[in-house]
């Protein structure tokens, strides 16, 4: 199988998007051509037009609303089992694509491939490690040693203490994970930490590629940035580490991660 007929690039884009453009270069320009297509809830003209442009076909979602919603609904478009799916504001390494087939191709048995990134302002520029990105790094040592995690424990040990997964950098084996409903909608900022525990009691395993092949932007505009000034991301980590620890860890948990997260505002 080529990696055209095996992976897809969902680019995700909404409302006026932007840094949409960027995004869609970096797909464009990956060292293996894959499947691309863009999906939105808020059709409009500057979406349409960069998608006619690139010639990429363009899907509107007209169903479920929301963010749970919209990146199920970008799941399910793909007509290839792997499937990543792209924030608008993001830019992928041109060995982004080649580097996550390799790793499924290494483990057949993976539920996700993901890699590691570094985040930038609003005129693209990288920003500084911070307390945030030095958390991460630390909750995914166990990857020091090998490239996947296969045991529930192990997978379940990178998730404890936070999410060090960054959504835009996964890829999806659809056919592994069941279909596209992978959300649930009690959650919209912390929808992918729920995502990957609920995935460690699948059977299948975690593969990570130590190398930075994402750019990931961080801004005022960002749901992110918005969830966190306003205190419902820090609802959604309570909710989560609660179903990991006792109550009164839970909230100490909690309290830190929010600490640290004042690092994207």
């Amino acid at each position: 199988m080529d990696i055209v007929s095996a992976h897809s690039f969902a680019i995700m884009a909404y409302k006026t998007a932007p840094f949409l453009e960027e995004a869609v270069q970096s797909i464009c320009s990956q060292n293996s051509k894959s499947s691309v297509y863009i999906t939105t809830s808020t059709p409009n003209e500057r979406i349409e037009k960069i998608a006619a442009q690139n010639n990429i076909p363009l899907h509107v979602n007209t169903g479920k609303a929301g963010i749970v919603g919209d990146w199920e609904f970008a799941l399910s478009c793909t007509a290839t089992p792997y499937v990543t799916l792209v924030d608008q504001d993001d830019i992928y390494h041109p060995d982004y694509a080649d580097t996550v087939i390799g790793l499924f191709k290494a483990h057949p048995d993976a539920l996700i491939a993901f890699t590691n990134y570094v985040e930038i302002d609003n005129k693209s520029m990288q920003r500084d490690i911070n307390k945030t990105m030095r958390i991460k790094h630390f909750l995914l040592f166990p990857f020091l040693f090998k490239n996947s995690l296969k045991s529930r424990f192990a997978r379940r040990f990178i998730l404890r203490i936070g999410n060090p997964i960054c959504s835009p950098s996964v890829t999806y084996n659809l056919p592994a994970l069941g279909g596209p409903h992978q959300f649930d909608e009690n959650y919209a900022m912390s929808l992918d930490w729920d995502a990957w525990l609920r995935m460690t009691d699948k059977t299948g395993s975690f593969c990570f590629s130590r190398k930075p092949l994402l750019k990931h932007r961080l801004h005022d505009a960002t749901q992110t940035s918005g969830g966190i000034s306003g205190g419902q991301r820090y609802q959604e980590d309570l909710q989560i580490y609660s179903r990991l620890w006792p109550r009164f860890i839970a909230r100490r948990l909690a309290n830190a991660y929010a600490e640290s997260y004042k690092t994207n505002l």
